[in-house]
């Protein structure tokens, strides 16, 4: 009996602890149901036991766990708010007479704040579309329970709209007016103040544009503009008025549809309008669009431009004025005598282009809008009258050839009438333009720096806006020494090299030359003009120059400089090709050259069974060649006189591509290949051609094979494998022809995937012990109603406490009530087919880490099944049936969040913990 004791025992207190909960304490509620609260409302506190029908239970009110109301019967008290001091925590407490028990409720925290709240309004939008409606919200800071009333002001009186006993917070109007709204809440009704006013107007479907005027796309500071709204479809200008927004500023209601304002550099920006009838405050159109108003800052210059500066003899020239481009400008001209500005032309027409027979200096400037406003003037232009004289320049000596160093003297002469005393001349030369002077000469030292051309003009002295057209132009050529350095400034130890001293010498021959190294003279010749010298060593480097004297006039011409650089070591040419692959039928450009030095000729070389064959070499600097047949080929560059050779070019490798395709193909052709796993790459040349012809070449992300006879490739794969592979082909006897290389064949090599690690064995170990526990007392308790027909009574009150219909659906268990067990009646739920008896408990428990980066489950399933036993009338009802028991473990990648699921299933009761 003991053991009968302690299994009912264990049972009784497993279903307690799984089917049923805490009975719950008292329940303190507010009215209203708020944490905040303002001085002058009324809370009501009730305390319920949750006891149903007792009623003989009394309460008791705590602040701060001080009694503030005693026990009475009366489970509700209404408390005033007179101050802040009313803010803590509130309890209650029940006692009940009958079982002296007592109860404690939950604490609630009150919060009085001191002053009378404002509700607040917010409005979805302050314009309603046409035929639309927007909504209204009002609120009373964090505080809770309010109900609201609502008010609209129409035009001065203010009209509650709308008040009932839902928490109306949100509502929505279609009609324009001013809103108001107020919370209440509390028995007595506690009031808040109402909020602040918000405006809602209707937009009419009339619409508006704002013009301005003047209509200049630019616009000055300083200007003044009128800005107009003009409303559209409908509507007569005495019925509207008008408000502006601009970017500084919106302005207030006003009956006139313009606006006029003097521009300043703030002004830039949108302005818009919009209007209402006047009879109706609260409906409108919407704002315009915008006019933009771009205020471009500082005073405008004007700017002249003339056709010419010279008006020929009986003609006249054009002025043009302009203000940059901006528009509408009309224009005043002024012509400057005497050092004063005399207006010539003004007038209301846009005269930007005026035509003048005088000379003068003019100037202009732009006006317009209403006030007058004025640009500054144009910069100044002279005009200058041409008359019929002409002159000439002469030059003294008139030797056709002029050295530096010596001196000329040049004339200007006025033709065809006039006397020279009346006349003033100016000179223009290639460096300089003269001043007038009465001077007809010019007198200077030539040098190198003087070789152009030369002219003058004149004018009569008593008229400084008329003269003569420029002369026609007197050439001057400096003479002057000149070196040259042949074959090139830079050479090669070994090289030769020419110095030449020259003078345009006309007919003149008594020269002698002399050549200057750093200023050190290696060279004097009365005949001969050169030297020509072989380079031997490196201190032949250095800065060279000439200078020729000629003895009958002692005149001394010097040349230039010309730095000569000597280079140590043979140069090796270098060859650049086009291209290294001859397309089919095609072919490519080779370029040589020789460093940075010049004056080199080039010979071109094609190695042929490795001779190298001379292909192609003249005189002239054949430095490109075109070429379309494959090979080796070098180059090397030669100068000077006798030759002067270079060392040859590295090779070039050429080859022609020919018309046959190849295929990468690869086995295990997998979409997925991992690595540690082998692959082989075959190439296979399509369009022609037997294997054994053929030489391959592999290109992967990480080498390029060297040509072989094999047409395979076969290696481990890796991580660094992943990449894309090309193989090309040539033809076994011909080494520089060859196939394009193949398109890529594209390998990818994924990692094998690991199993991660999980931090549930402890959860599963519980799991499975609880189970295994669960399955040794089910088993227990079968061995025992053997026995004793297993304990009635329990099984009364284990079935009341788990299911109140589990004693029925139990009476079907067994055919004899009285000695089978309450357990026989379990049954498994995936069996449809025998449910004639049988017992099963079965635990499921599924884990899944979200702190591991490489996601793992792990998911284990513990199933303890016991074989159900057919009943026949040639058996006993006593027999054991077979008795089955499986693990399943499966690992699987885990996923991001953690789920713990457990399962028991006892008849049909089911718990489920999660």
């Amino acid at each position: 009996m003991g053991l009968i004791f302690l299994c009912e025992l264990g049972l009784f207190l497993l279903c307690t602890l799984l089917c049923t909960g805490h009975g719950q304490d008292a329940v303190l509620t507010i009215k209203p149901s708020s944490s905040i609260f303002f001085i002058g409302e009324t809370v009501i506190f009730t305390c319920d036991m949750k006891e149903g029908l007792h009623t003989d239970w009394n309460y008791k009110l705590n602040k701060n766990d001080r009694e503030l109301i005693d026990y009475n019967p009366n489970k509700s008290y209404r408390m005033q708010i007179k101050s802040t001091l009313h803010s803590g925590k509130y309890h209650c407490s029940g006692y009940r007479t009958s079982s002296y028990s007592t109860k404690n409720s939950n604490t609630i925290s009150i919060t009085v704040l001191a002053g009378k709240p404002r509700a607040t309004l917010t409005p979805g939008s302050t314009i309603i579309p046409v035929g639309g409606s927007v909504t209204l919200t009002c609120s009373v800071g964090s505080s809770a329970g309010w109900k609201y009333e609502w008010f609209r002001r129409d035009p001065n009186t203010e009209v509650l709209i709308r008040t009932d006993d839902q928490p109306n917070r949100v509502i929505r109007v279609s009609e324009g007016g001013i809103y108001r709204c107020r919370g209440r809440r509390g028995n007595p009704v506690y009031y808040t103040d109402k909020s602040d006013d918000v405006t809602i107007e209707i937009t009419f479907s009339n619409k508006v544009v704002v013009k301005g005027r003047p209509s200049w796309p630019q616009i000055f500071s300083g200007e003044t503009i009128s800005l107009t709204c003009e409303v559209q479809e409908g509507g007569e200008t005495t019925e509207w008025e008008y408000r502006w927004r601009g970017p500084n500023q919106t302005t207030q209601w006003t009956h006139n549809n313009y606006w006029i304002f003097n521009v300043s550099e703030s002004s830039s920006g949108d302005y818009m309008c919009k209007s209402r009838r006047r009879d109706d405050s609260y409906s409108s159109t919407e704002w315009s669009e915008a006019f933009n108003l771009s205020v471009s800052t500082g005073k405008p210059r004007a700017t002249l431009t003339p056709g010419s500066t010279i008006i020929p003899v009986g003609g006249s020239v054009t002025l043009t004025c302009s203000v940059g481009s901006s528009a509408d400008w009309k224009y005043e001209w002024f012509r400057r005598d005497q050092n004063t500005d005399v207006k010539i032309r003004t007038d209301d027409q846009q005269n930007r282009v005026i035509r003048v027979s005088q000379g003068g200096i003019y100037r202009c400037r732009g006006r317009r809008g209403n006030p007058d406003y004025y640009t500054d003037k144009s910069d100044d232009v002279t005009i200058e009258i041409t008359f019929s004289n002409k002159v000439v320049v002469k030059g003294r000596p008139s030797w056709p050839q002029i050295f530096s160093g010596e001196t000329i003297s040049l004339t200007c002469e006025v033709q065809e009438g006039g006397e020279t005393t009346e006349w003033e001349y100016r000179w223009r030369g290639p460096n300089q333009t003269t001043q007038w002077t009465q001077n007809n000469y010019w007198i200077f030292n030539v040098s190198e720096s003087s070789s152009g051309d030369y002219m003058c003009k004149s004018r009569r002295r008593d008229d400084s806006y008329s003269s003569t057209e420029w002369s026609e132009a007197f050439n001057l050529s400096a003479s002057n020494a000149v070196l040259t350095v042949e074959p090139s400034s830079t050479i090669f130890i070994g090289e030769t090299v020419s110095f030449k001293c020259e003078v345009k010498e006309g007919e003149h021959t008594d020269w002698e030359y002399k050549i200057i190294m750093d200023g050190r003279e290696i060279f004097n010749s009365n005949t001969n003009k050169g030297l020509r010298l072989k380079v031997a060593s490196t201190p032949q480097s250095g800065k060279y120059s000439c200078s020729a004297h000629r003895k009958s006039s002692q005149n001394t011409k010097n040349s230039n400089t010309v730095s000569v650089t000597v280079k140590a070591g043979k140069p090796r040419a270098t060859l650049t090709p086009g291209s290294t692959i001859i397309p089919v039928g095609g072919s490519v450009t080779l370029t040589c050259s020789v460093g940075s030095s010049a004056g080199w000729k080039y010979e071109w070389f094609r190695r042929d069974q490795n001779t190298d064959v001379k292909i192609g070499t003249d005189d002239q600097q054949n430095r490109v060649i075109r070429v379309s047949h494959g090979g080796l080929y070098c180059c090397r560059g030669r100068r000077g006189n006798p030759d002067y050779y270079t060392d040859k070019s590295d090779d070039v490798t050429i080859e022609i591509t020919f018309s046959n395709k190849v295929v990468v193909k690869g086995r295990p052709s997998w979409p997925q290949i991992f690595s540690g796993e082998t692959i082989s790459l075959t190439c296979e040349v399509q369009e022609g051609g037997e294997t054994t012809e053929w030489e391959y070449r592999w290109r992967g992300p990480n080498q390029t094979t060297q040509w072989t006879h094999n047409n395979y490739w076969i290696f481990n794969v890796s991580e660094s494998s992943s990449g894309d592979y090309m193989c090309k082909s040539r033809r076994r006897d011909d080494s520089y022809s060859s196939t394009e290389w193949s398109e890529a064949f594209n390998l990818s090599a994924s990692t094998v995937p690991r199993t991660g690690n999980s931090s549930f064995p402890a959860l599963l170990i519980v799991g499975l012990i609880c189970g295994l526990l669960l399955i040794l007392l089910l088993l227990l308790c079968r061995f025992i109603q053997s026995k004793d027909s297993c304990f009635a009574s329990t099984n009364q009150t284990i079935n009341h406490t788990i299911n109140q219909d589990e004693a029925r659906d139990s009476q079907h268990a067994s055919p004899h009530q009285g000695d089978a067990c309450l357990y026989e009646s379990v049954k498994d739920h995936d069996d449809t087919d025998n449910v004639e008896s049988g017992d099963v408990t079965y635990s499921l428990i599924e884990f899944k880490n979200i702190t591991q980066k490489d996601d793992s489950l792990l998911y284990a399933e513990v199933s303890h099944k016991r074989a159900k036993a057919k009943r026949n009338k040639e058996k006993s009802a006593s027999a054991a049936a077979e008795e089955v028991t499986y693990s399943e473990v499966k690992s699987q990648p885990a996923l991001d969040y953690s789920l713990l699921y457990a399962e028991v299933s006892h008849n049909r009761a089911k718990v489920k913990i999660l």
